[in-house]
């Protein structure tokens, strides 16, 4: 396969857009290995294993273990077959044609992670609804991550990264909801991989289930891992040093 690019797809109850998803994905990146990691209960995976039969490249596993986001994209990683990855999800509120421009800066050599932001100037967010609360919310997160990895951070909490598989097994995330998110940001930052952001394209969702709560648990479960793991890794600099 040419394009040499595992796109990783972790589901939860995607049947409506999963099909539109995977075509696209397979139009921007017609050899790229694609991964559906589905750990829901509809038939996200019964479409996609449809369509993967006349795409060989395309391979669906039910997750019947699923514990979170994290988890699935943790089993995309290990099944991988090639050193760069890419994270999509499957509502299309992220835009499949926009995946080399997310891989650009990693095949550049001037990163081993990009995040596709959805928070800058040059983000197309026209088609998508904001809340007010969670706009300053995002807000609030991603400054407070960009202090703490004294690195400009747009978008933490983002659906659309890559990675190359050293960068992402040597950051070795814990989490299996969605902290793993704050994790690679944190963990990457002070193992000294180079974070890159990328503005994409948003909009409002095709079909599934929002996963990110609206309520105040998940924000602070992000800043408390935050602080904990710089100051982990802060320890360690020390004690190695000693």
């Amino acid at each position: 396969m040419s394009d040499n690019v595992s796109v990783i797809i972790a589901c939860f109850n995607e049947q409506q857009s999963i099909e539109e998803c995977l075509t696209r994905t397979l139009k921007a990146l017609p050899e790229a290995e694609i991964l559906v990691i589905h750990g829901g209960s509809d038939d996200t995976a019964k479409k996609a294993s449809a369509m993967a039969k006349d795409h060989k490249n395309i391979r669906v596993l039910r997750n019947y273990g699923d514990t979170g986001k994290g988890h699935a994209v943790k089993i995309g990683i290990s099944i991988a077959q090639y050193d760069l990855m890419v994270q999509l999800d499957a509502d299309l509120q992220f835009m499949p044609e926009e995946i080399p421009k997310v891989l650009q800066p990693i095949r550049a050599g001037d990163a081993e992670i990009v995040f596709g932001a959805r928070f800058m100037k040059e983000s197309n967010v026209q088609n998508y609804n904001f809340s007010f609360f969670r706009v300053m919310g995002n807000r609030i997160v991603n400054k407070y991550f960009s202090l703490l990895t004294r690195t400009p951070i747009y978008d933490v909490t983002t659906g659309f990264k890559a990675w190359t598989r050293k960068a992402i097994e040597d950051i070795s995330f814990r989490d299996n909801g969605f902290v793993y998110e704050a994790e690679i940001a944190m963990r990457g930052s002070i193992k000294g991989y180079r974070i890159t952001m990328v503005p994409v394209t948003y909009c409002n969702r095709l079909g599934g289930i929002s996963g990110h709560g609206s309520g105040i648990k998940e924000p602070l479960s992000i800043i408390l891992t935050g602080i904990k793991i710089l100051f982990l890794g802060t320890s360690l600099r020390l004690r190695a040093s000693l």
